[in-house]
């Protein structure tokens, strides 16, 4: 019985996860249309990287991360996308 039981959960959540993107709930529209709101989630271009971007990160080190360590040297900074709910 448990098996039967993992297996319908674990084929229902693949059917949902096929079908989840083709509905309204799904649709979010491009992640740069839907992140637009969020402030700082954009940089631009050529302007200086603001102080609380790296807050919490360290180097292999264990030091501190900060953005005046970058000043002066072309940085591109990105993040692994993750789970936004």
């Amino acid at each position: 019985m448990g098996r039967w039981l993992a297996t319908a959960i674990v084929l229902a959540l693949l059917a949902l996860d096929v079908a989840l993107p083709h509905t309204s709930l799904g649709r979010r529209g491009h992640d740069a249309v839907a992140k637009r709101d969020v402030e700082g989630a954009f940089a631009t271009l050529g302007a200086p990287l603001p102080e609380d971007v790296l807050a919490g990160l360290e180097t292999l080190d264990g030091r501190p991360l900060a953005a005046a360590d970058f000043r002066g040297h072309p940085t591109l900074v990105t993040f692994e996308r993750s789970v936004d709910w």
